[in-house]
Order: structure tokens, then C-alpha cells, then sequence
């Protein structure tokens, strides 16, 4: 019997969920040895000083990419507003002539 997408027994061929590319990984192993190999690091500071300031600013740039994370605008909606004391009035059935609410700006130091 011929196996068909979503029967339940696993992926139907290619690499298993998660290995890595080998030619992707090979990729970053060379590139990693060019860069720390010490005859290159010399190399790439006397090319960096060659350049003019606005090329080494583009060049310091476009590197700064792979060191950062790009920022990403970000919106949040909330909503914030809050009772007014007005509202707590009417809730609690008082009103500004209260005894208590004397007391109470009293106590607050609101009057």
C-alpha cells in the first residue's frame, strides 16, 4: 500500500524536522574559519582603513545588521481609561455633600 500525506506514519522522505542544511552548515564553517584566521583579520583592518569614511560607514553599516536585531514598530491598543470619581459617586450613591466625602478630602489632603 502506497503511504499518502497525513497518514499518521511520519514525513514522506527528505531530511527528518530539524537537521540542519549540510550545505548551509558547511557554508558557515568555511566562512567562519576565513574570518577568524588571523592572516584574514589582518587583511580585512588594512582593506577597513583603505576605504573612505563614507564607505566604511556604509560597509560598518550593512555588517551592523548581523550583530543587531532589527527593530520592528510595535503598536499595542489598550484600554486605559479609568473611572472617574464621579462614577464611584454614583455607584456608592453619594454625592458631594456627604459628611464622608468631607472626611475623605480631608484624610487625602485634597482640601
Amino acid at each position: 500500500m502506497s503511504r499518502t500525506k497525513g497518514d499518521g506514519r511520519g514525513r514522506l522522505g527528505g531530511r527528518e524536522k530539524g537537521t540542519p542544511n549540510q550545505t548551509t552548515a558547511q557554508m558557515r564553517e568555511f566562512l567562519a574559519k576565513l574570518l577568524t584566521s588571523s592572516s584574514s583579520r589582518k587583511q580585512m583592518k588594512e582593506d577597513l582603513a583603505a576605504l573612505g569614511p563614507k564607505e566604511r560607514l556604509e560597509l560598518q553599516t550593512k555588517l551592523l545588521a548581523y550583530i543587531m536585531p532589527k527593530q520592528v514598530e510595535q503598536t499595542v491598543e489598550a484600554d486605559v481609561s479609568l473611572p472617574t470619581f464621579a462614577d464611584f459617586l454614583m455607584k456608592t450613591g453619594r454625592t458631594y455633600e456627604d459628611p464622608g466625602f468631607e472626611s475623605y478630602l480631608m484624610k487625602t489632603g485634597r482640601k
